[in-house]
């Protein structure tokens, strides 16, 4: 077979060139960028904001005095549209990797001074729901991969109480237009669902709600777990350990007892 004109073996070669240059089959090929507005330099101020003694590398600041119409007045939006049925959109992501021994580490920090008597939240996460599958709000994942002789503690959310005088509920779970079927769902498995280990008057305030217990389990009535009183097989039974040393039979005649 005759070789290729030089022509067609250019054309041979900036394919290939261009299908080396650009993103793999199932990534947009296209990704213009359109850029308006003032140039953005590393630290970047609007107004005289009082700005804290912070050691960052990328500043954006805003101070103003606000009493127009009710509108939001943001220091930094990011927006994203993913189209795609195959993706993993992060609108932001953000990682650090520390070694350090003194200090505190976070990745994220928050922090809300609160003058006016609007609402306002430190954190606040909205999710509108439109398709099936699972939503979340807030989705928290702890892995501890210490396996030293020291104590290692990991906890998923911590919330701590600080200030001059007391908060009012450290969790609030509250109807807002509609309802949760479950307000709290304990679905995994481990030593104690809820710990109350802190010294309160009351641990536990149910108000007008029952508490329910599937037939056999127990409630103990010591520290050591041995003095039960369980409802099996249609007694209410006391125990001693797995000795059953008394019982009401829930079929028989009403007496005193």
């Amino acid at each position: 077979m005759d070789a290729p004109p030089r022509r067609n073996l250019l054309k041979s070669w900036l394919a290939a060139l261009v299908a080396a240059i650009l993103p793999a089959r199932g990534y947009s090929a296209s990704r213009e960028i359109k850029s308006t507005g003032e140039p953005v330099t590393s630290h970047l101020v609007v107004g005289d904001p009082v700005i804290p003694p912070l050691d960052t590398t990328l500043l954006f600041a805003r101070g103003e005095t606000n009493n127009g119409p009710a509108i939001t007045h943001e220091v930094l939006s990011l927006i994203q549209q993913e189209n795609g049925t195959h993706s993993y959109p992060w609108t932001l992501y953000a990682s650090l990797e520390t070694h350090h021994e003194v200090g505190d580490g976070c990745v994220v920090c928050s922090r809300l001074h609160k003058y006016g008597p609007g609402w306002s939240a430190g954190l606040h996460s909205e999710v509108f729901a439109h398709n099936r599958a699972v939503t979340l709000g807030l989705n928290v994942e702890t892995s501890n991969e210490y396996a030293g002789p020291l104590e290692s503690t990991v906890v998923g959310v911590n919330i701590q109480a600080k200030g001059a005088y007391s908060s009012r509920y450290g969790i609030q779970i509250q109807d807002g237009g509609n309802h949760y079927d479950t307000a709290i769902a304990l679905n995994g498995t481990g030593t104690t669902g809820v710990d109350v280990a802190g010294t309160y008057d009351l641990g536990l305030n149910m108000h007008h709600n029952p508490i329910r217990l599937e037939e056999g389990a127990c409630i103990e009535l010591d520290g050591k777990g041995l003095i039960k009183l369980r409802y099996h097989a249609g007694r209410i039974e006391f125990l001693n350990g797995e000795h059953c040393f008394g019982h009401l039979d829930v079929n028989g005649d009403d007496h005193a007892l």
